[in-house]
């Protein structure tokens, strides 16, 4: 059990020296599995000179302290922004439709043109809010890549695979 523990401290440990190492070049990148071997002291020395820490590669109360409070800046720093949830959960089979105009009829517009550069779209998406002929047909080809029912509308399943294509292809370093 002790093993265990002690196994599970230092994949914590290599894995808030990892995090950080990925926006500080001074510190050497760790493996994350647990074995406290050479690298892993070079890279506890490494995060210890950079904040001022005796730099003896062991993880002493301070450097504990220290080493978890940097990780919590980078995670509130580095991680990605909250998301807006555009599409409805209620009523249950939602779907927009040809003829609808609304907010979420732009966004969906706005993703189908940011996608346009992977997609063969025919013609010029709009961005009126009005769900027309022009959204739809795009729909269509997006749900039939995406191996969806082309119906031209956009339900939950449709919807789903246009934001996580949206977030792949914009989504930035931390998108999921």
């Amino acid at each position: 059990m002790q093993h265990e523990n002690h196994a599970k401290a230092t994949q914590n440990l290599q894995r808030y020296l990892r995090a950080l190492s990925y926006f500080n070049d001074g510190i050497g990148r760790t493996p994350i599995d647990g074995v406290f071997d050479d690298t892993t002291e070079r890279a506890l020395q490494d995060f210890q000179r950079t904040e001022g820490l005796d730099p003896t590669g062991r993880a002493d109360s301070e450097t504990w302290e220290t080493l978890y409070a940097r990780y919590l800046e980078h995670l509130t720093r580095y991680d990605a922004p909250a998301r807006i949830s555009h599409f409805p959960r209620l009523p249950e089979g939602y779907a927009v439709e040809l003829g609808e105009q609304q907010f979420l009829v732009q966004v969906i517009q706005h993703a189908l043109r940011e996608l346009a550069i992977l997609y063969p779209f025919e013609g010029e998406i709009p961005l009126d809010g009005l769900y027309g002929e022009d959204t739809a047909a795009a729909v269509r080809v997006f749900q039939e890549r995406h191996l969806l029912p082309t119906t031209g509308a956009v339900d939950r399943a449709t919807w789903n695979a246009l934001a996580d294509a949206y977030n792949r292809a914009f989504g930035g370093y931390f998108a999921q």
